[in-house]
């Protein structure tokens, strides 16, 4: 299959439109009703309120949403020279992580974090040079910003923000300025809406209370348990120990790519912590799986079928999870 998704382009439309009515025609048979969040989400909540009571509808412009993510990604990644041009293949493994859950199969704040993480990073990437611009480093903190307005739990995305700093070894306070007043900008209109809705107090104490309530333990009928996750889990494992092994032949710019395309590990590690993390769950591992998971699904082996073996473990584990609901 791997084969497919290098060389026949019209196989991997094929195989991308099979998976997605497979994932997705159980959503529009039995509807999927958007879930209420009691976290602050201003922009989740407008969303959930305009199409809780027409799940068909919501199903409809979700699916949009998740292909046209997908089709982002593979941008992206091909803008770079990550992965090779016309290849569906990470578009795939964004689709099925995304769709993983009957819960996923409707709007999600995951699915509009999403939505600003990619512009975040398609700003923060390398395009051969090693030095990010005054005006790529305010874009990207804007988006980052953003995320606060559709999840706030999501905010922990700055956790690896701030390792951008690093990476692009950006120390002065010049950077670190433009950086924190691109953040600012989204909390500006976060509270100018708290204040218009008269419950400062209110949302002050629940932000507060979003931002450091934590769980140490999942219970064991949450999703981290099933079988299909730890097939999921070592696939990003596997895929992130590769990278790191052969950063050593990389030039620098793939090196800071690399690094980057990495990051968002972090904050789905802190979020798998999170009390309300069923509205998200693994959505969180969406991104990085498939940036990740390219790189290790195509990459030239001298035992290519290892490869083969995997990707199908991985579908399979996929379809397991479809039955299990």
């Amino acid at each position: 299959m791997i084969r497919l998704f290098k060389q026949n382009t019209l196989a991997q439309v094929l195989i991308m439109a099979l998976i997605v009515v497979v994932l997705w025609i159980r959503a529009f048979i039995t509807p999927v009703v958007p879930q209420p969040t009691v976290c602050l989400a201003p922009l989740y909540e407008l969303i959930y309120l305009c199409l809780y009571s027409s799940p068909r509808m919501a199903s409809a412009i979700a699916l949009l949403v998740v292909l046209v993510q997908g089709g982002w990604i593979n941008r992206i990644l091909t803008e770079r020279k990550i992965t090779k041009a016309h290849s569906l293949l990470p578009m795939m493994l964004y689709v099925i992580v995304m769709s993983w859950s009957n819960n996923f199969l409707t709007i999600t704040p995951m699915l509009l974090v999403n939505i600003f993480l990619l512009a975040a990073t398609g700003q923060l990437l390398s395009d051969g040079g090693t030095q990010l611009s005054t005006e790529r480093n305010f874009n990207a903190s804007f988006f980052v910003g953003m995320i606060a307005l559709c999840y706030l739990p999501a905010l922990y995305y700055i956790v690896p923000f701030v390792f951008v700093f690093i990476i692009y070894k950006m120390y002065r306070w010049r950077n670190i300025v433009v950086a924190i007043f691109g953040m600012i900008a989204p909390f500006i209109i976060l509270f100018t809406y708290i204040f218009l809705c008269d419950k400062l107090d209110y949302y002050l104490i629940l932000m507060s209370h979003d931002l450091s309530h934590f769980q140490l333990s999942l219970s064991t009928d949450t999703f981290a348990s099933t079988l299909p996750t730890v097939v999921l889990l070592t696939l990003i494992a596997a895929s992130l120990l590769l990278q790191l092994s052969s950063l050593s032949d990389r030039t620098i710019y793939q090196r800071i790519n690399t690094g980057i395309l990495s990051l968002p590990l972090l904050t789905a590690a802190i979020l798998a912590f999170y009390p309300h993390q069923g509205l998200i769950d693994a959505q969180t591992l969406a991104m990085p799986f498939a940036f990740l998971g390219t790189r290790f699904f195509m990459l030239e082996r001298k035992r290519q079928w290892i490869s083969e073996v995997l990707l199908w473990v991985f579908l399979l584990a996929a379809l397991l999870n479809i039955l299990k609901q």
